[in-house]
């Protein structure tokens, strides 16, 4: 749980560094490196700052001190959720894990900060490390050279290589970053290993980290080292900077990476530097709600549905079935569709208020003949609200309903037109609709276990009378629901 130092590499997030600002200015001294960038895969500034009042042992809460100059780092902005910090006192940091930020003063962690982890001044770190890839172009030929690049560094050798985020310089890490020399290239280049060494030179007031690729052979003018024609030189694993004392929140703060090119004496030939720019991520926040749509749709006619040409045409809120025949079905169908992002998914339902009545007049029962349309039996006379069966014959007569999924993936339905299961043989399975007036509850016409992106059912309505049917207009109404779990 305690760790001195935490390393993490960026992935995919929303960062001002995928603008990279390295390589936009460049200096060329008397002898001079051309075409000259350095590439950093992350432009993250390192965090480090440190707790204040309100931080207490068992809270997810941290509280960072937000005086500037205090410490590097004095605001939250320049950290993301998921973030591994370490907190703490001394060489012992407790690894915890950004679980929110409420304010620029104020983040929340996991797990709850422990004993010894909570007191003022306790130093709060978030190490941001990045792989340099450094390209260029020779400007002469230099027979067994060396390239080196050099990057600012602390001037305590102990400061500059603890793996602890230096504010306003690199830090080299507690174990030597791997340097990738190029291929051989051109048959004039034989490059050894890679090297690194922490705070190595100094160049004025200002130490480096030095990087170093060597050669043998003849070298050449104008070999590049692009990444393309030959390799270029990557280093892995530096530690970004901690901000600076002038920095300012969405202004990066730049340094100066010089790269050389060395002769078999280890004098300096050429050299030229580059400015590199780190900065603080972009947070961006978006509030989701809990979102489901539910749609009833029309069907025209001649459209087929259910294995079934529809003989009539609805619209969302009717389905006209029309003069109904003595010996043949009318079919009708509606499609419905389902949107949500509830992770537990959603149910329809659907619930008659009634069988089919002449005038809309109720029809006390169940299968109720004479002024009303009865539910239909099915053939084998099982049918009901919660059981299907087949229904082709035609001597059968009364309403009812099928499905048809024609969603490719996702949604359940209890059952399709096509099914075989119990007294159905493939060809019109169907089922009654749960009728509220005979105390019947709500049946699920079809549903799914997650979210859910326009998922589409059609419903088909079937109807035929007997010859005793009295003469006159019938009505129902059906209310489907769509009920998502959140």
């Amino acid at each position: 749980m305690k760790k001195k130092f935490i390393q993490k590499s960026l992935i995919l997030t929303f960062l001002i560094s995928s603008m990279f600002i390295g390589g936009i200015y460049q200096r060329s001294q008397s002898a001079s490196l051309s075409s000259v960038s350095a590439t950093s895969s992350n432009s993250r500034l390192s965090f480090k700052g440190a707790l204040t009042t309100g931080s207490t042992t068992g809270s997810s809460q941290v509280f960072l001190e937000t005086t500037t100059g205090d410490y590097p780092s004095t605001t939250s902005a320049q950290l993301l959720i998921d973030d591994t910090v370490a907190i703490g006192n001394g060489d012992s940091l407790g690894a915890y894990t950004v679980t929110s930020i409420d304010s620029a003063g104020v983040f929340n962690i996991t797990p709850v900060l422990l004993a010894g982890d909570a007191d003022d001044d306790d130093v709060v770190i978030s190490t941001q490390s990045a792989t340099q890839t450094i390209r260029f172009t020779t400007a002469n030929a230099i027979a067994n050279g060396t390239f080196r690049i050099l990057v600012p560094s602390e001037s305590s050798d102990t400061d500059a290589a603890d793996g602890i985020p230096d504010a306003g310089q690199f830090d080299f890490g507690n174990a030597a970053p791997t340097v990738t020399c190029p291929s051989n290239a051109d048959g004039t280049y034989d490059f050894v290993a890679g090297a690194a060494t922490a705070s190595a030179v100094t160049i004025g007031s200002q130490d480096y980290h030095s990087y170093v690729c060597a050669y043998s052979g003849t070298g050449a003018i104008s070999s590049p080292f692009d990444g393309s024609t030959n390799d270029a030189i990557t280093i892995n694993s530096i530690i970004n900077p901690a901000p600076k004392t002038t920095h300012s929140t969405g202004s990066a703060d730049t340094y100066k990476i010089i790269v050389q090119h060395l002769d078999s004496t280890f004098t300096v030939r050429d050299s030229t530097s580059v400015s590199v720019g780190v900065i603080e991520a972009v947070r961006v926040t978006a509030s989701v709600a809990p979102q489901i749509t539910f749609q009833i749709s029309g069907i025209a006619s001649g459209i087929t549905a259910c294995g079934q040409l529809t003989d009539v045409t609805t619209t969302a809120a009717a389905v006209p079935l029309g003069e109904l025949s003595i010996s043949a079905f009318t079919d009708a169908a509606q499609a419905l569709s389902v949107s949500t992002n509830a992770a537990n998914g959603y149910v329809v339902t659907a619930l008659a208020n009634d069988q089919m009545g002449r005038d809309a007049n109720a029809c006390a029962g169940d299968n109720i003949g004479g002024d009303c349309i009865p539910d239909s039996r099915g053939d084998t006379d099982t049918m009901t609200h919660a059981v299907e069966d087949e229904w082709v014959t035609t001597a059968i007569k009364g309403f009812g309903f099928s499905l048809d999924n024609v969603n490719t993936t996702g949604l359940t339905a209890p059952f399709e037109y096509d099914s075989t299961a119990g007294g159905c043989s493939g060809v019109y399975c169907a089922r009654q609709f749960a009728d509220r007036e005979d105390s019947q509850t709500a049946q699920t016409v079809f549903s799914n276990s997650t979210v859910a992106d326009t998922h589409n059912l059609y419903v088909c309505y079937r109807a035929i009378i007997s010859a005793t049917q009295t003469a006159g207009e019938y009505e129902n109404d059906i209310t489907y629901t769509a009920t998502a779990t959140f």
